[in-house]
C-alpha cells in the first residue's frame, strides 16, 4: 500500500515549479513563494539566505507547502555541500547564489478537488 502511496505522491509533486512555502518559528508565522524542484518525493527550494523563513526551520523543521493543486506537510532541511547537485537546473535560477538551497520531505500530501471545495484525496507517506 505505500508503494501505491509514493507512486500517486510523486505523480502529484511532479512538475512543481513554484510552491509557497509556510513557517512557524520565532519570527512568527510567514508564507513567501518560492521557485522549487521535485525530485521523487524529494522537494528542492531556493530560499534567500536572508530570510527569516531560514531562521524559523532552524527552530521547527515542520514546514507546509502550498500550490493550488495540492498542500504537503513536510520535514525541512538544508542539504551538505555535495547534495546540491542533485536539484538541478534549480541552481541556475537567477539569484540561486543569493540563496541557500533547502529540501522538503513530505510527510503527507492532500491533493485539492478540481473546481471545487476540500480536498479530493490525502496520502500520507510517514507512519506515526
Amino acid at each position: 500500500m505505500l508503494d501505491y502511496a509514493r507512486h500517486r505522491a510523486t505523480d502529484v509533486l511532479r512538475d512543481t515549479r513554484a510552491v509557497v512555502l509556510v513557517t512557524s518559528g520565532p519570527a512568527g508565522v510567514l508564507a513567501g513563494e518560492f521557485p522549487c524542484k521535485s525530485l521523487g518525493l524529494n522537494l528542492y527550494l531556493l530560499v534567500p539566505r536572508t530570510s527569516d523563513h531560514l531562521f524559523n526551520m532552524e527552530h521547527e523543521p515542520s514546514v507546509t507547502l502550498v500550490t493550488a493543486g495540492w498542500e504537503l506537510k513536510g520535514e525541512a532541511h538544508i542539504p551538505s555541500q555535495e547534495q546540491p547537485a542533485l536539484a538541478g537546473n534549480l541552481l541556475r535560477e537567477p539569484g540561486a547564489e543569493w540563496c541557500a538551497l533547502v529540501r522538503v520531505d513530505p510527510c503527507q500530501v492532500r491533493v485539492r478537488r478540481e473546481g471545487g471545495w476540500g480536498n479530493l484525496e490525502t496520502i500520507d507517506l510517514k507512519t506515526v
